[in-house]
């Protein structure tokens, strides 16, 4: 084989290499406890908008603080809105910190209000 073919094609099989990590997949580490949780698990970069979405219900949903609340989640590119109202300041923090912790959610837009506020 031609020895200036050898570098492209070493090249080659990193960009193959390469693309094939970039869709491992992301589990989400519950915070409290440091163990992934194996039933929320999306593919980063390819999860669509309404897995995020879901992935953040059901982890807001996992919450003990959190479950009798009902929020509403917009997501668009990964983009995440919360909206809906909670008792306490700290429960609206922790439904934030709970989306930024979800696979796919890269910012949040936290418009949950808190009540007699």
């Amino acid at each position: 084989m031609n020895t200036s073919v050898k570098p492209v094609i070493a090249l080659g099989l990193i960009c193959v290499l390469a693309a094939g990590l970039s869709g491992c997949e992301k589990k989400v580490i519950n915070e409290k406890t440091g163990v992934p949780e194996n039933n929320m698990v999306v593919k980063e970069g390819l999860a669509d908008d309404a897995n995020v979405s879901s992935a953040v219900m059901a982890a807001l949903q996992r919450e003990e603080q959190l479950k009798a609340f009902n929020f509403h989640i917009e997501t668009r590119k990964g983009d995440v809105t919360l909206m809906g109202e909670v008792d306490t300041p700290e429960q609206r923090m922790l439904a934030e910190q709970i989306t930024l912790a979800t696979a796919g959610a890269h910012t949040v837009q936290n418009k949950i209000s808190v009540k007699n506020n």
